[in-house]
């Protein structure tokens, strides 16, 4: 039995385990706190940029104070001709109209800035392509009349205070898995096998795999893909699980139950798992899992997932947030998009125009307080990895984890330097 290197856990993930108690208010409203507590933060930079040289102006006021150049403060509206619409889908229920398929942006996007009252349409020097809907920024310009706001230069809240990284004398690991796809699991059973078998130590590699102190499995580990049932426009509809999703919950936890008696794991729900479909998704309910849920080492979380092992913070999902950002901009990289959430000081600027998320109204969970050493995302197509730093010296790495089901690879991070690296389970036949 290998003698596992441990660290001190603790689950940061509170916020995305709460959920609003008053589901009667509008949508609009996780706008209005998600502006009202990222303008402090803007306007802490507006200082560090430009001083008290521009005045800060809320839109409405823009006709009234008439400056020549001001500072306003609020949420973008990226405008796409094709984007998904619930007024189209609805219309195309009662066979009113088509729902026009959606492509990549294009030069007839449209950006607006929007706060508690007023909308301005924004022209002159900021790039459409590579933004999304619900980023909060400072714009410097001028009103040129007729609802038009001309922009010279632009803000973000930019990455948060972050603090010092603990120092560790020897290398520890943690492993990162995700879209583990345990409806199509036959055919990589080998595969998920030896998965198992180099964390038991069977296959050597001794010295590194005894340095393992955690797993996480980051989302789409029942499937990675929706099943084919009739279109709805609901983000809640109630869809019964398949007789495969069953079975495949059943293996999955058998494969937890092997990997608990080795090492401590935390379960990310993904997309296509059963859990709630809007973000922040609720950890997979224990008695999913009757054979892992005896072992303390087994830990179901929330995606989004923020935790920490010896005050080295660490944030992820499961992917949703940034493939909804690549979906909808110019952005082809994953590790691009993570570093814009960073600078937009946001996890999940999409929800809820693109995205389902939960209406809340007194605080947006998805806004970030501090910055992570560490920013993962889950089932994208390959492996990526690079440091990002920000303007006060904030190191972050970003990971890119691999759907296992198609790449066969997880992702190495040594909490001793912040390397990261793949490491392939593909069986290689003659």
């Amino acid at each position: 039995m290998l003698e596992r290197a441990t660290v001190d856990y603790q689950n940061l993930s509170e916020r995305f385990a709460e959920q609003p108690s008053n589901y009667s208010k509008q949508y609009c409203s996780i706008y209005l706190s998600r502006l009202k507590a990222m303008e402090e933060f803007l306007k802490e930079r507006v200082s560090e940029t430009w001083g008290d040289k521009y005045p800060i102006c809320k839109l409405y006021k823009l006709v009234e104070e008439n400056y020549d150049e001001c500072v306003v403060i609020g949420t973008i509206f990226k405008n796409q001709k094709c984007k998904p619409s619930i007024l189209r889908q609805l219309a195309e229920a009662s066979q009113l109209e088509m729902q026009p398929v959606f492509s990549r942006p294009d030069e007839t996007d449209q950006l607006f800035i929007e706060d508690e009252l007023q909308r301005y349409h924004l022209i002159g020097n900021i790039d459409s392509k590579t933004l999304v809907t619900g980023i909060t920024c400072a714009l410097l310009g001028s009103d040129i009349g007729k609802g038009k706001f001309q922009v010279r230069e632009y803000l973000f809240a930019d990455y948060r205070p972050q603090i010092d990284r603990p120092i560790y004398n020897d290398d520890v690991y943690l492993v990162l898995a995700s879209g583990l796809d345990f409806v199509n699991s036959h055919k990589f059973l080998p595969n998920l096998e030896m998965f198992i078998f180099w964390l038991s130590g069977m296959l050597g590699c001794g010295d590194t795999v005894s340095k393992v102190a955690r797993v996480v499995i980051a989302g789409n580990s029942i499937k990675c893909k929706a099943e084919e049932h009739f279109s709805s426009i609901s983000l809640t509809a109630r869809v019964p699980e398949s007789q495969d999703t069953v079975e495949a919950v059943a293996r999955f936890d058998s494969f937890i139950k092997q990997i608990c008696q080795l090492v401590a794991v935390d379960v990310m729900p993904g997309k296509h798992d059963p859990s709630n479909h809007i973000l922040p998704q609720k950890q997979m309910h224990f008695c999913m899992f009757p054979k892992s849920k005896v072992y303390k080492s087994f830990t179901p979380v929330t995606n989004p997932y923020s935790f920490s092992l010896d005050n080295l913070r660490i944030l992820g999902t499961s992917g949703q947030p940034i493939d909804q950002i690549l979906h909808y901009s110019d952005l082809e990289d994953p590790l691009n998009a993570m570093e814009r959430c960073l600078q937009w000081n946001h996890l999940a600027p999409t929800a809820p125009d693109t995205l389902g998320c939960f209406p809340y109204y007194d605080k947006d969970p998805f806004i970030l307080d501090d910055c992570p050493h560490i920013f993962f995302t889950g089932n994208q197509s390959q492996f990526d990895t690079r440091i990002v730093t920000g303007a006060k010296g904030q190191a972050v790495r970003l990971i890119s984890v691999p759907q296992f089901s198609s790449t066969f690879e997880v992702a190495i991070l040594n909490l001793k330097d912040l390397s990261c690296k793949p490491f392939s389970f593909k069986i290689h036949t003659s």
